[in-house]
């Protein structure tokens, strides 16, 4: 049984036209963290048509799996604005940078590196933060970590802490009717990720058990009519809904051995996040199985009935397969050779994560390392 815990979640305003729950919102000058593609779609206009009359600026400078001189960049605008509101507008990468910039914003001399949940920071003193997601994956609207980039090492660093959380999170399905095929691909294997990991993390726990339940059923069940109709607004707001529980459920249980893989392969061959996890996770889930043989038989009961078979890794392969996932190196483009040279250090960054410490079933560095061979 875990200790005295806590259950945490930022205010979530959901549906159509949630964006104008910032109509009334008593902010007047506002610092919005996206980037440069975005900046330049109808998205970023129809947010900013919602803050009307505020003093805003927009830093549009955060890249994919953003680094820490991007968000440097960033707490300087911030420090010559002076916001009292920080929106973070984008995937995963703009609203984990958004976190991270709204911390510097309020303690300057503190580094992203002591953002930790052991460390009372007093966050929220003086500005409010804001995440308005416009994937369906990450869940980092309502997640209470954040990963950034080094500038000169092959390292996602993960950081976490409550006081990163976003005072609300903004869910609009509208936001992400136009998403590419792809993107809505690895956001969602993402985000089914999440639920898996959290559901049978050694830190689970009642509440991230709800909301991973439920988030695999939102998901697993409407993943495939958006597929194929990416216009249907009421399957891809349960996806997006789904997303964020997913995200609320393993920020309160957190990650496994998938994440920690997943967040090496990132940092080394800039593979897509989504595509990182979804290559491990139906290893992972062997190699975890008996640890957690009850959970995981659960998981593979949410499965839609096409696609589950007597086991719960067959079945997660089955139904990745299905919408587009890829399977292995040479699917995700990269070289097996590359791969191979680079596996030690692979396994090296991973056991380094703290999805290790928490993932369903104690793994050696032997271990890990036959998990990264396994997608060769």
């Amino acid at each position: 049984m875990l200790p005295l815990w806590y259950f945490r979640t930022p205010r979530i305003i959901f549906g159509e036209d949630s964006l104008s729950f910032l109509d009334d919102h008593s902010s007047s000058k506002i610092l919005v963290v996206t980037d440069n593609f975005l900046s330049n779609t109808p998205i970023l206009k129809e947010v900013l048509s919602h803050l009307s009359g505020k003093d805003i600026k927009v830093f549009s400078e955060i890249s994919p799996e953003p680094r820490l001189s991007e968000i440097l960049k960033g707490r300087e605008l911030a420090s010559r604005l002076d916001p009292d509101t920080i929106i973070g507008l984008g995937g995963g990468s703009s609203m984990d940078a958004a976190k991270i910039l709204f911390a510097l914003h309020e303690m300057p001399d503190l580094s992203p590196f002591d953002i930790s949940p052991i460390n009372s920071i007093k966050l929220h003193q003086k500005s409010e933060l804001i995440e308005i997601p416009t994937t369906s994956g990450t869940g980092s609207e309502c997640s209470w970590a954040a990963v950034f980039s080094d500038d000169t090492e092959e390292r996602k660093n993960e950081i976490a802490s409550p006081e990163i959380m976003a005072d609300y999170a903004i869910l609009d399905p509208k936001l992400v009717l136009d998403l590419p095929k792809g993107i809505t691909v690895n956001t969602a294997t993402d985000a089914i990720t999440h639920a898996i990991e959290a559901y049978t993390s050694q830190w689970r726990n009642p509440y991230s058990d709800a909301m991973a339940e439920k988030a695999l059923d939102l998901i697993l069940n409407n993943l495939p009519t958006v597929l194929v109709n990416p216009k249907d607004i009421n399957a891809r707001n349960s996806v997006h809904i789904g997303a964020s529980m997913a995200g609320i459920s393993f920020s309160n249980s957190q990650i496994g051995l998938a994440h920690a893989l997943g967040h090496a392969l990132g940092a080394i061959f800039k593979t897509p996040h989504g595509e990182s996890v979804g290559l491990y996770l139906p290893h992972v889930t062997e190699f975890n199985y008996e640890a957690a043989k009850d959970r995981y038989d659960k998981i593979n009961s949410f499965f839609p009935d096409e696609y589950r078979t007597d086991k719960v890794w067959e079945t997660i392969r089955s139904y990745l397969n299905a919408i587009g996932q890829v399977t292995n190196v040479s699917e995700a483009g990269i070289e097996r050779s590359k791969y191979e040279k680079e596996l030690g250090k692979i396994v090296s960054l991973a056991s380094e994560s703290t999805g290790v410490i928490t993932n369903a079933r104690d793994a050696s560095t032997k271990d890990i390392e036959n998990i990264a061979r396994s997608i060769l």
